[in-house]
């Protein structure tokens, strides 16, 4: 009976020292690099997938100070088939003013996308997230999903409907 006693009263204690140390953390503490996360305003969370052609392709080293309309898929997605020729136009007009597309493909076969974008003609970078790991990580609710990062990997844009020129414009300026 004396150890249930002490076992009581050690998660007792336990259970208060968390509770204490809980308050005492500042949340709320002012940093002065912009917090990593999914978000618009925070810095894009990395990650590294592969394409279709089997080369790995890791966020951080593709933008390379560029921007990048970042757009999750599935080709069996008909408004994600809508988009490619808009994207395809972005890509071609501002791929020389440091635009980069990057398709990320969501749980579907390496042979079921590489046929797509050789029937569609995709020109830009199409990754596979085969297990929705990237997906998951950045709260994927519909597709497709279109972020735009600017030329410092913060999230400038996040909606289900492709950006206008303009804001491409605007961030490539």
């Amino acid at each position: 009976m004396k150890a249930i006693i002490r076992m009581f009263i050690v998660l007792l204690l336990s259970t208060f020292v968390m509770f204490i140390f809980t308050l005492s953390f500042n949340g709320n503490a002012v940093s002065a690099e912009t917090n990593t996360g999914i978000d618009v305003g925070q810095k894009a969370a990395t990650f590294e997938l592969l394409t279709i052609d089997d080369k790995e392709l890791e966020l951080e080293s593709f933008r390379k100070d560029k921007v990048v309309l970042m757009v999750f898929s599935a080709t069996w997605c008909p408004a994600c088939r809508h988009e490619i020729p808009l994207l395809k136009e972005y890509y071609n007009e501002f791929k020389d003013d440091g635009l980069e597309v990057l398709n990320i493909d969501i749980q579907e076969s390496k042979k079921k996308v590489s046929s797509f974008v050789g029937k569609n003609k995709i020109n830009y970078p199409v990754v596979l997230d085969s297990i929705a790991e990237v997906a998951t990580l950045y709260k994927v609710r519909g597709i497709p999903l279109n972020i735009i990062l600017d030329k410092d990997g913060i999230i400038k844009y996040r909606e289900n409907t492709p950006p206008s020129k303009e804001i491409l414009k605007k961030l490539l300026d």
